[in-house]
């Protein structure tokens, strides 16, 4: 079992790409829910994340849009 503080996207992205996986499960801060980063084909990323429900929330993240 490997224990993290939650973080925010732009961290979780970055400890992605420092460990050169194309995904990086994470607890997101804010609404502390279960989160994974993951690389798309190009230059484009994807978050999915669970909410308290369990209901999926999917988005795409332009690198641009964290930096």
């Amino acid at each position: 079992m490997h224990e993290s503080a939650p973080m925010g996207l732009e961290e979780a992205l970055n400890r992605m790409e420092l460990l050169g996986h194309d995904f990086f499960l994470f607890i997101e801060a804010g609404p502390e829910r279960p989160a994974v980063v993951y690389r798309r084909r190009g230059w484009d990323y994807g978050v999915i994340a669970l909410d308290e429900n369990g209901a999926v929330d999917e988005a795409e993240v332009k690198p641009e849009e964290v930096a």
